[in-house]
């Protein structure tokens, strides 16, 4: 079988609807084609993940699979013809807001990271594959409204590895059962962090304070994008600026004593997102 077809769908994201996200893709402040185009991104960057990440297969297949995303990729590139039902609706989307294609082989990049990984030595390493994993999505999503200029990818770029590391901070626990620690080696040294303790949903003194020091620098790293949904003119904007507070309120959340990122990592619920909304929008009025 294709490692497509199971994507092959209306909305094209039928094996994410069994993943947590913080951010709704394409919501319902944008008009149905920027939505559909987000979504048909989105897919792509899912499909990876979870041939790299679920199921029992060989690195071998997972490998050979992300092969084929790969090579469908370069097929869309050069106009070449294509069989694959999805590559078919991402090809169509290609030749109508010619995106960058280079940001989708960054999410290759990731996917190959994720099948061969290893944990990073220093944040500096971290932050190199958040520049693959993470910061594409934001510059194709820009490149769709055509304001994918110099200052609006730096500001997207902050605000996509802060969100990339909110959420590791909420999945340590899942990453851990999959055999994959996305804390540096030297700040666990540092801190004198036990992997252990993931296991035993132990969090010790010594993980809260990491976890503040963890919170305040992705503040900062926040921070350097905040602002970018105001540039942004129209419906997008309003998305984006709904990013930043929801990502301002799981930084709060997560910094409170009684947050254990082991047990209750913070989320964002419905109610969360009605409110975050009426507030932006009373903002734009």
């Amino acid at each position: 079988m294709k490692p497509t077809q199971s994507i092959i769908s209306r909305y094209k994201i039928t094996q994410s609807k069994n993943h947590y996200e913080n951010f709704t893709v394409g919501t319902l402040v944008l008009g149905k084609d920027l939505r559909e185009a987000i979504i048909t991104l989105y897919a792509f960057a899912r499909l990876g993940d979870d041939i790299a990440d679920e199921g029992n297969k060989s690195k071998q297949q997972r490998t050979k699979e992300i092969r084929y995303l790969n090579n469908h990729l370069k097929k869309i590139e050069f106009n070449q013809k294509i069989n694959d039902g999805y590559f078919k609706i991402l090809q169509k989307l290609y030749i109508k807001y010619k995106f960058k294609i280079n940001n989708l082989y960054r999410f290759i990049n990731a996917f190959n990271q994720d099948i061969n990984y290893k944990q990073h030595a220093r944040f500096s390493g971290l932050i190199r594959y958040c520049d693959d994993a993470a910061n594409p999505a934001g510059e194709l999503i820009l490149s769709l409204v055509k304001q994918d200029n110099k200052e609006n990818i730096l500001k997207s770029n902050a605000i996509c590895t802060a969100l990339a590391l909110i959420n590791f901070a909420q999945g340590v626990v899942e990453d851990y059962e999959k055999g994959r620690i996305y804390f540096p080696k030297e700040e666990m040294k540092k801190f004198n962090l036990n992997i252990e303790d993931i296991q035993q949903r132990n969090f010790t003194s010594q993980w809260v304070k990491y976890k503040k020091y963890w919170v305040k620098r992705n503040y900062q790293i926040l921070q350097r994008g905040l602002g970018l949904g105001e540039a942004i003119k129209g419906k997008l904007g309003i998305e984006i600026q709904m990013i930043e507070h929801a990502a301002l309120l799981l930084l709060k959340r997560m910094e409170r004593n009684n947050c254990n990122l082991f047990i209750s990592p913070p989320k964002i619920n419905t109610l969360d997102w009605i409110f975050i909304f009426l507030k932006v929008a009373l903002r734009s009025l």
